[in-house]
């Protein structure tokens, strides 16, 4: 046996010694090894950290000192050391390993010559095959990640109303679309909300989003630099990188003459400045918001009024996706969210949707509705664990931190019984 164990290291390697017997666990590298069995018999998918880069491996071979594992998309960066994690039978096992070779797709690792990391994990988590559930996204910022306290703090304040439906958990797209033309009207009587979709492509405009995906402003058409020019505005863009790219395809002068026929166009309907911002759906470019004033109007809108309206495109997105993932999983009776395991902590579940399951990087935090015998248990959750398992198959680790009064009680319960069935099956 190793030495400089830790109590408690030592009283599991006990416990594991009188669960198996001395004949398979006779040292640490014997223990080790029977771990690493463990895994090929069943195909389990487990973590490898190489230098920061997540990836998912599986142990195809099992020799004397020495793995064999299968680590798609693997790439040598000259480091000859990674960490992989695994559970097993309710045990957290984690080891630092020495990398041997490397070759499509696959690393021949040392196999540990003793434990280095191993605990009790201290709620038990149970496999399930049955148990579905619905989820909404929960509001943090506009942007996801942490809270960016100042930018979204006053977006809330200054949307407050919008922000309150948003954030319920069946917002009324019918409720926001009124309310956002109230505050477009708020700027200008004069705006465009325009959907691509078929026989709608959004002409230049249309075409300008779905390239850059970023929002245009323009303060005055009189002057063809608020179109082209190298001095635009630090927060928002105009079209001098389309001007640059028809400069290099098809030449200075006919970069001058589109654009110089545009700025013509816009004044002959007597455009004075305009903002279009786009609508996304998860980060796809769907439509824009155009809103504009005339020389009718006798104003012009000036920057604070643009981020104004580039403020709401982002909300309108927000909401947009918010509803959209809400419905996809809510369409049928029976959801198409399939949990795979879970515990009193939180739980692992799957989704065959890239575009949510890039999303929920940034807006993790969710809300989950998971139907269980008679009763509907509502848990609120941090999802922090994300993994491609292929054939279009995403799965999503969440830990829980709030729930419904007695839900908690409830999944007890639930997790004690499912417990008790496999162990007298």
């Amino acid at each position: 046996m190793a030495v400089g164990r830790s109590d408690t290291l030592q009283e599991l390697i006990t416990i594991l010694e009188t669960m198996f017997g001395e004949t398979i666990i006779g040292s640490d590298i014997n223990l080790v090894k029977h771990l690493f069995y463990s895994l090929k018999a069943d195909q389990r998918e487990f973590p490898f950290d190489y230098e920061g880069e997540k990836l998912t491996s599986v142990v195809e071979e099992v020799s004397e000192d020495t793995l064999v594992l299968y680590v798609p998309y693997l790439q040598p960066k000259g480091i000859l050391r990674a960490r992989i994690s695994f559970e097993i039978l309710n045990i957290l096992y984690q080891f630092e390993v020495v990398l041997l070779d490397f070759w499509e797709d696959h690393v021949r690792v040392k196999i540990p010559s003793e434990l280095q990391a191993a605990a009790f994990r201290k709620n038990l988590r149970v496999a399930v095959d049955d148990l579905f559930m619905n989820y909404v996204i929960l509001y943090r910022s506009l942007s996801g990640g942490e809270r960016e306290l100042g930018k979204n703090l006053s977006v809330e304040q200054r949307f407050f109303h919008l922000m309150k439906e948003i954030k319920k958990d069946n917002p009324s797209l019918k409720l926001i679309n009124l309310m956002v033309t109230e505050y477009i009207l708020g700027i200008s009587k004069d705006y465009e909300i325009v959907f691509f979709g078929p026989g709608k492509d959004g002409g230049f405009f249309g075409d300008f989003i779905k390239k850059y995906n970023r929002s245009v402003y323009v303060p005055d058409c009189s002057l063809i630099k608020s179109y082209i020019g190298e001095e635009k505005d630090p927060y928002l863009d105009n079209f001098r990188d389309e001007y640059l790219r028809l400069n290099q395809t098809r030449g200075q002068a006919k970069a001058d003459e589109f654009f110089r026929e545009l700025q013509k166009e816009e004044v002959r309907n007597f455009l004075i400045s305009y903002i279009v911002t786009p609508i996304r759906l998860f980060n796809d470019p769907i439509g824009y918001v155009k809103v504009f004033s005339t020389a009718m109007d006798k104003f012009s809108i000036v920057q604070q009024q643009a981020l104004y309206i580039e403020e709401l495109g982002d909300i309108l997105t927000y909401a947009l996706t918010k509803v959209y993932i809400r419905q996809e999983n809510f369409r049928n009776e029976e959801a198409v969210t399939r949990i795979l395991d879970i515990s009193m902590n939180g739980l692992l579940f799957e989704i065959e949707d890239e575009r949510t399951f890039n999303y929920l990087k940034k807006h993790n935090i969710i809300k989950m509705f998971i139907p269980i015998s008679e009763r509907n248990l509502v848990l609120r959750g941090e999802v922090v664990r994300f993994l491609e398992v292929g054939s279009g198959k995403y799965q999503l680790g969440v830990n829980f931190f709030d729930s419904n009064p007695d839900d908690m009680v409830f999944l007890q319960h639930y997790i004690f019984s499912k417990k008790m069935r496999i162990l007298f099956e």
